[in-house]
């Protein structure tokens, strides 16, 4: 009896899955599920395991979904994979875990290596997506009040920068307070405390920003602290060594954690020096500053406080008791640590609550999904909210990897990182909202690099303090590398909008760089090459702190890049910069240009450390419509030599034509004939309406009776990306 009772739960496992995904899919979220379910049995070559954080037991062999006297599916995913290593029979087997409905919290990382070749991790079908959390939970009806609106409760582990309240983020006790708590804030939002002096000030870096841009040396005692205005930092707060200051620069902004303050010079100094000395960039710093972490600060609701040293929790909850709501700290900064194996998936989960081990600087890992040296990686129809840090890092010799399909929000850091060894990589079709939430060493949601066959496509990407995807930061290639019209990376079809959110500055939608050895005078840049065709994605709505919020951006000399067929528009910058490189081409942008910067950038005498490097351009077929009087093509401190860029076939429009913007609008404040006759370049251009089909509503198709079929211009139809790229 028992036994046919087995042979039956076996045998019509697959019917059960089908039957359950098919009953439930109208209530599952984003990413869906998929309908109809495929199909598995046990076989020769594929076994099943289940875990069930709710009626499993570790001791148990994990082969059927349901406990059955003295059988039934694994409790842990530790125990899991221990379990699974245990029962099986061969590698040469392909393995599913089935993962049932729950919250399964990660206490330790749980590592995959050489004997777990060939697993799949999987939500149940029919079930909702089982929640991966590294935190611990402090149930609501733990906490009690603490004062008017302050509710207090006891930890067990340690504090945490990342705390959660049910899905939303909560914000350490800051000053100044954001002007409105929503559960999903960048740690960079404003308003901001300024700087009233640096430590050392010297006649080429003080307060007065002399430099304006940059000033040229900063003496080693910035990093160390700075001088605050009277009031801005109390000095009544009891403990102000458990606060971090968050200090901006131009591109990036960082924590110094509170040594000391000297009230007699108004003085506050930290425990590590910062990586930048204050004073670098006085105008896009904006000399601003944040505080965190000070008790007395906790004064607006969605703050909270954590104190280490007497293990409680204190918060401002949006709505009085926490009742029912459960508080999440992120504890565990690694989940699964997957390394020299092949063959690894992650398919239909939730991931939640990493932790970041306080890390500064350019530190892409620990991420929450960590491969290292594996190959044949599949991450799909997955959801990663809540990350203290980064999502997914491949690092080492990586090969075939899949990232479809997955949902990423509230992101520290970066979702996708990718070492420069990386190969034959898709992220294609993901969402990605709120990257960069925490930490802001040039974030990114998408940070790609690597040696062959990278694709970034048909992804969403929005809200991030800076850039959406990052290209490069890499050792780059020659010339050479590859075959004319082959390319190491392609980022096509991707929109990318709500970037940079006033925060930052100096960075594009799309941001390529090379590395620091294709800067400086004795730069050879037949090496810095790095082979990207960057084309039919919507590039919109930017917001810099101070400048540069630019659209497609190829920085640091890098070059060999191919920019074709985007639309560029509703930007804070230029729409296409090529800061200096060789063999860059610009071809065929409908470009809607509403601010009062460039529209191209070229190379200036930065990035050669004084000296102008010889480059190579071209800017043609590209529809450039000028809805600001204050724009020009080029400023004055864009430069060449060697070789003027090649520019022509290019539509120009001015919406509110001055005749004095188009008598210099052109390179050196030149006129259209005066660029002509000087440099025999836009021969074949023209200044007409384009006619774009509804400038209004953002829609940059021409019209039948363009100009633009006239001297080769192609119209692009990138509605559908807009609309319908990503998963959600």
């Amino acid at each position: 009896m028992h036994k046919t009772t087995f042979r039956q739960i076996m045998g019509f496992m697959s019917v059960i899955i089908c039957h359950l995904t098919v009953k439930t899919f109208a209530n599952v979220s984003c990413p869906s599920r998929p309908l109809p379910a495929q199909v598995i049995r046990r076989s020769r070559s594929h076994d099943l395991f289940f875990v069930d954080v709710k009626r499993g037991r570790d001791e148990w062999n994990g082969k059927i979904p349901y406990p059955r006297r003295n059988s039934g599916p694994f409790r842990t995913l530790s125990g899991a994979i221990t379990g699974i290593r245990t029962h099986r029979k061969s590698l040469k087997k392909r393995v599913t875990l089935f993962v049932k409905q729950g919250i399964y919290f990660v206490t330790e990382t749980i590592t995959l290596d050489e004997r777990d070749k060939g697993l799949s991790i999987v939500g149940y079908p029919g079930d909702r997506r089982p929640l991966i959390s590294g935190a611990y939970r402090i149930p609501g009806s733990r906490f009690t009040p603490f004062g008017q609106k302050i509710f207090a409760a006891p930890i067990e582990g340690k504090c945490s920068k990342h705390v959660f309240l049910g899905d939303k983020r909560l914000v350490r006790a800051r000053k100044p307070n954001l002007k409105r708590w929503t559960g999903n804030d960048m740690t960079g939002e404003g308003p901001y405390l300024r700087i009233s002096d640096l430590l050392r000030p010297t006649s080429k870096c003080n307060i007065e920003g002399i430099g304006g841009f940059k000033q040229d040396y900063c003496h080693p005692d910035n990093q160390h602290g700075f001088v605050f205005k009277e009031g801005d930092i109390d000095l009544r707060w009891r403990h102000p060594e458990t606060g971090d200051i968050l200090v901006f620069h131009a591109w990036t902004a960082e924590r110094g954690h509170i040594l000391n303050i000297t009230a007699r010079k108004n003085q506050v100094h930290f425990v590590r020096p910062l990586k930048h000395p204050i004073g670098m960039h006085p105008n896009p710093s904006g000399w601003r500053y944040i505080v965190e972490n000070i008790f007395e600060e906790l004064d607006a609701t969605g703050e909270y406080f954590c104190d280490e040293t007497n293990k409680r929790l204190y918060l401002i909850p949006p709505e009085g008791p926490l009742n029912s709501k459960s508080v999440f700290i992120a504890s565990e900064d690694i989940l699964f640590l997957v390394k020299n194996t092949v063959d690894i998936q992650f398919v239909d989960l939730a991931f939640r609550h990493s932790h970041d081990r306080n890390l500064e600087r350019y530190h892409a890992k620990p991420s929450l999904l960590q491969f290292e040296d594996a190959n044949r990686v599949v991450v799909e129809r997955c959801v990663f909210s809540n990350i203290g840090h980064t999502a997914i890092t491949l690092d080492g010799t990586c090969v075939n990897h899949r990232i479809f399909a997955n949902k990423f929000h509230d992101i520290g850091y970066y979702a996708v990182h990718t070492g420069y060894k990386t190969k034959s990589l898709l992220i294609r079709k993901n969402t990605f909202t709120s990257c960069g939430v925490s930490h802001m060493f040039q974030p990114s949601c998408v940070h790609v690099r690597g040696a062959a066959n990278v694709k970034v496509v048909e992804n969403k990407i929005s809200f991030t303090p800076y850039a959406g995807i990052k290209v490069g930061w890499q050792p780059t290639f020659r010339s050479s590398y590859l075959r004319p019209n082959r390319f190491v990376f392609i980022i096509e079809k991707n929109d990318v909008s709500n970037y940079g959110m006033g925060i930052l500055s100096d960075f594009g939608g799309i941001y390529l760089s090379s590395n620091p050895r294709c800067s400086g005078p004795r730069v050879d840049l037949s090496e810095c090459h790095l082979h990207a065709r960057v084309s039919l994605n919507t590039v919109h709505r930017a917001s810099a702190y101070h400048y540069g919020g630019m659209g497609i951006y190829g920085d640091t000399a890098v070059s060999s890049l191919r920019v074709e067929k985007n639309w560029l528009y509703d930007l804070d910058g230029a729409a296409i910069n090529f800061h200096c490189g060789q063999n860059n081409l610009a071809l065929n942008n409908m470009i809607y240009h509403t601010n009062d910067h460039r529209i191209f950038g070229t190379c200036n005498r930065i990035v050669g450390g004084g000296v102008l490097l010889r480059q190579s351009l071209s800017f043609k077929k590209n529809v450039i419509y000028v809805a600001n009087s204050a724009a020009r093509m080029w400023r004055s401190s864009d430069e060449w030599v060697f070789a003027v860029p090649q520019v022509n076939n290019n539509i120009y429009f001015f919406r509110m034509f001055h005749q004095h913007q188009v008598d210099e609008f052109f390179p050196k404040h030149r006129s259209l004939q005066e660029w002509r006759n000087s440099t025999s370049n836009d021969l074949r251009s023209v200044i007409s309406d384009p006619l774009f089909q509804d400038v209004a509503h953002r829609d940059f198709r021409l019209r039948s009776k363009s100009v633009g079929s006239r001297i080769g211009i192609k119209s692009v139809d990138l509605r559908n990306i807009r609309h319908n790229s990503g998963i959600c």
